[in-house]
């Protein structure tokens, strides 16, 4: 073997390896699937017997809610409040945001998900009297009661 092939060697583990887990992942999604299409028969022939004018294929779908769980539960409030605390100053969304990724250990990866939760609990900290709003749009800046 020259040197070359010994790089390979790890990458076409690491391929195998990677290509094994995103099988075992599809053949889960199948079987997932297979149970739901299962149970959706069954509702649509519940739907039918009890309205028979209903046809089950017009109804739309609902959109399904993922809670990715970051922080536990009143953590996030405690942490924003701790950020505006330690900073000393009114601070952005964004500027929040930051300050809650390092004091997290979070990776970047988890700002798309934060961010909303951000600004929803500076909201309910806001009707709580714990923090308060100046500035409108993105000139926001949030600030202790």
């Amino acid at each position: 073997m020259t040197q070359t092939d010994f790089g390979n060697k790890y990458a076409l583990t690491a391929l195998r390896t990677q290509r094994g887990k995103l099988a075992g992942e599809i053949a889960d999604l199948k079987t997932r699937l297979k149970w739901a299409e299962g149970q959706l028969v069954h509702v649509d022939a519940c739907l039918r017997l009890m309205d028979p004018e209903t046809d089950p294929t017009k109804l739309p779908a609902v959109r399904v809610y993922r809670r990715v769980k970051l922080f536990r539960q009143g953590e996030l409030g405690r942490m924003i409040i701790d950020a505006l605390r330690r900073a000393g100053k009114p601070l952005g969304t964004h500027q929040i945001t930051m300050a809650l990724l390092e004091a997290g250990g979070h990776t970047e990866a988890a700002r798309p998900s934060l961010t909303p939760r951000v600004r929803g609990n500076l909201a309910y900290l806001e009707r709580g009297g714990k923090v308060t709003k100046s500035g409108t749009g993105k000139s926001v800046l949030w600030s202790l009661q």
